[in-house]
């Protein structure tokens, strides 16, 4: 527990009560501008961003990849004589779309009901947009004294893979974060109990990469009346079902083991004893099997293939001479699209299929023996000394997704997910789902901590 009313290094006395409720208020407000990709519009999200630091007196730039696709920056400089690297606070300003049918509350709404704010985006990643704008609205209002540039960047299209947004920026907009040697995003899970009490923060310094590929098959056309056995849809369909059934084989990648042994002492048993050795448990019989009743902890050791599209015809009494479909793969640190593309085509067994890779990137880590790994470590601990035995921890993470962090790993910049808001079981499956969520004194508790991970990382000494 902590106090509401306390004070840091600068003398200065913050009412955490109303710090919390101005971003509970930010996170509903910047949660009604729908930036829905597709088409994404964020450079509504860009202006909502601009109005705030207008009224805060803070310079800013804008930047439009396409029209409607901003992104925008802003930058504390420094007050130290010898500046260290600057720190970047990334966000991605689009959502995925809603079935609004499926919500209990508009989607749109960031309403608050029995304690949770709800609306697309308050996980993904609208919530730690606001804990970043939070921090860094309160460097710039206490005139913190720094010894690193911060930078807030917000883009577009990182649910799309960021070619409008990260992507852009990282080719086209490198002023923007001159001098950066360090990155916070999204892409690390804390974890909660049921009750909502923090286990532990996860820091995810890699991830799995995307190998988005698109199947076609083409055959002889015809009215439907007829059947064609070996018709372009028939054929890709028999394809598509060996890719259902395969199972790739499980594999221990050096980051996955190492991740889980630190999460190994907040797991129950069997399972904390299985995480503190992975490799042996994954050649125990009937690991699969044990594996699949955690299906986020299965992808975590293993590639994976989701069929998530079809198209043929939309008229019911045609055989199109084409058909495809969309496969959405993740691959282990180590995998190779080349690799991937030669065993998927093996899986297939079909060579007149075309695959095709839609989005792919090499895969990156970042190490975790730097000052901003001990920074955060540093906050938690800060933060959570007074709970005693069992106070919530840092743990390394593995992200099943991919994030924007990989356009600035590849410049050398060290980036990490940071999960900020710890998240119990039964909202895990909602960031892209119905009735998208985050409990309230969750978020406000760990808008605190984001605020203490950034001022112990940044300010002046």
């Amino acid at each position: 527990m902590v106090s509401a009313v306390t004070g840091h290094a600068q003398g200065q006395a913050t009412d955490w009560g109303k710090y919390g409720e101005e971003a509970v208020t930010k996170l509903a407000e910047y949660i009604r501008v729908d930036t829905t990709n597709p088409p994404g519009n964020e450079s509504r999200g860009v202006a909502w961003l601009a109005r705030v630091f207008r009224a805060e007196g803070i310079k800013y730039e804008t930047g439009e990849s396409a029209p409607g696709r901003g992104n925008i920056v802003a930058r504390l400089r420094a007050t130290a004589a010898n500046p260290e690297p600057a720190l970047v606070l990334l966000s991605h300003i689009d959502v995925v779309p809603v079935n609004a049918e499926f919500w209990t509350v508009p989607p749109y709404s960031g309403e608050v009901r029995e304690g949770f704010l709800y609306g697309r985006g308050a996980q993904d990643m609208k919530g730690t947009a606001i804990a970043q704008l939070m921090a860094f609205l309160k460097l710039h209002r206490e005139k913190t004294p720094l010894r690193r540039d911060v930078i807030f960047l917000a883009t577009a299209d990182e649910e799309a893979g960021g070619e409008f947004g990260a992507g852009w920026v990282a080719r086209n907009r490198p002023g923007w974060f001159a001098g950066a040697g360090f990155l916070l995003n999204e892409g690390a899970r804390s974890r909660a109990d049921a009750d909502g009490k923090a286990l532990y923060f996860g820091v995810g310094p890699t991830e799995k990469t995307p190998a988005w590929l698109k199947l076609t098959a083409t055959g002889t056309p015809g009215h439907g009346s007829v059947p064609r056995p070996e018709s372009a849809v028939n054929r890709l369909i028999a394809a598509l079902e060996r890719l259902r059934v395969w199972q790739p084989p499980l594999e221990v990648t050096p980051p996955v083991a190492r991740a889980l042994a630190t999460q190994a002492p907040y797991e129950q048993e069997p399972w904390r004893t299985r995480y503190a050795d992975i490799a042996k448990f994954v050649a125990e019989p009937g690991a699969r099997a044990e594996l699949a009743k955690q299906p986020n902890l299965l992808a975590l050791l293993t590639n994976t293939v989701s069929i998530t599209g079809l198209e043929g015809t939309k008229k019911i009494n045609i055989i199109p001479p084409v058909a495809s479909a969309l496969v959405d793969c993740r691959l282990l640190p180590g995998w190779t699209i080349e690799q991937w593309v030669a065993e998927v085509k093996k899986v297939l067994a079909d060579d007149t299929i075309k695959v095709d890779v839609v989005l792919n990137f090499p895969p990156t880590t970042s190490a975790v023996d730097t000052p901003l790994y001990a920074a955060i470590e540093r906050a938690v601990k800060a933060l959570h000394a007074e709970a005693g035995p069992g106070q919530a921890g840092v743990t390394q993470s593995i992200s099943t997704g991919f994030t924007d962090s990989h356009f600035f790993r590849e410049m050398g910049i060290v980036s990490y997910g940071f999960g900020a808001f710890a998240t119990a079981d039964r909202d895990l499956g909602r960031a892209h789902g119905n009735d998208e969520r985050i409990p309230v004194k969750s978020f406000t508790d760990r808008v605190r901590l984001f605020w203490e991970v950034v001022y112990q990382f940044a300010r002046s000494e």
